[in-house]
């Protein structure tokens, strides 16, 4: 059996333990541990600086940037859409700032915004395909022989360029249906800014990516919604007027990398929120009114980071046979 001398022993054992370590500590391996750690929070202190310098020096060059592409906007657009009506599409999930920047840009090269529209979920919610497929069977008879698509979006993408371009009671007709509301759910569409005259080239704008604006990313759509339905709508849009798609394609389920996968016959910018999108919105819509498409920005599938200069090539080849 243990007696009660074990225990003592024991006890001792502890307490001289303790006291060996006290003696330690606070001798000879004092110095040694404190200067450890004195130097280990130098180090991460002179990190932390270090990180913070570089993270100062390159929102300064984002600055530099931008402001070096914003003056060029001034010398490279104007007169680029002199006289040229454009209509804006709002896709859900767009930035008032981005929005205003594409019109900004827009108007500094001489086109005039005749109305804007605000497209809805309506138009890729799965649990609302069917009502699209029968809809759009009402919508195509006031497309005449223009309905050149089967698939439901694209037919109502039709619509939309038809109550956009047109003049007739037909336009006002298809205007009234994308924007009514079926038994109190939300209208494919509602109009921010009536047309004042009608439109010759439109320019959708979508949404940043998924982790600009502050949702979390994920890497498949959710159940509920279906960005393919978006691809077929701007394939029925582009059918009838000339379409530039400004969004994002940092990722596969971002709408510009959707319809630039698709093959999609629209114009593409990728560079939503980002200056360069005030000058590559009107370059990429001028080119697309005389008849080019392009793809154009920093991600997979760009052609080039911007648009061609109107003129400027025919200049380069004047120069160089001069």
């Amino acid at each position: 059996m243990i007696d009660f001398r074990y225990h003592l022993v024991s006890l001792i054992s502890v307490f001289l333990a303790l006291a060996v370590g006290v003696v330690l500590g606070a001798g000879p391996l004092q110095n040694s541990l404190g200067t450890a750690l004195n130097d280990q929070v130098s180090s991460l202190r002179e990190d932390r600086n270090q990180t913070q310098a570089r993270l100062e020096a390159t929102e300064g060059a984002v600055i530099e940037r931008d402001d070096y592409i914003m003056a060029g906007a001034s010398a490279l657009l104007p007169g680029t859409l002199k006289g040229r009506a454009v209509a804006l599409v709002i896709l859900p999930g767009a930035l008032g700032e981005d929005i205003d920047a594409a019109s900004t840009g827009l108007e500094t090269a001489g086109a005039t915004v005749v109305g804007r529209v605000s497209l809805t979920s309506a138009w890729v919610q799965s649990s609302r395909a069917t009502y699209r497929s029968t809809y759009s069977g009402s919508v195509a008879g006031y497309l005449g022989g223009a309905a050149a698509a089967s698939q439901a979006n694209a037919v109502l993408g039709q619509a939309l360029a038809a109550a956009l371009t047109g003049t007739d009671q037909n336009a006002s007709t298809l205007t009234g249906m994308l924007t009514a509301s079926a038994q109190g759910t939300e209208p494919l569409m509602t109009v921010d800014a009536g047309l004042t005259a009608t439109a010759e080239g439109v320019v959708v704008i979508g949404p940043r990516a998924s982790q600009d604006t502050g949702e979390q990313a994920t890497a498949t759509p959710t159940d509920a919604e279906d960005p393919a339905g978006w691809s077929d709508a701007m394939v029925g849009l582009a059918s009838a007027v000339p379409t530039l798609v400004l969004g994002s394609a940092d990722a596969s389920t971002d709408l510009v990398a959707g319809l630039r996968t698709a093959a999609v016959p629209v114009s593409t910018v990728d560079s939503v929120g980002q200056a360069a999108a005030t000058v590559s919105v009107p370059l990429a819509l001028a080119q697309a009114l005389a008849g080019g498409r392009g793809h154009y920005g920093f991600d997979d599938g760009a052609d080039a980071v911007m648009p061609p200069v109107p003129g400027a090539q025919a200049q380069s080849s004047a120069r160089s046979e001069g």
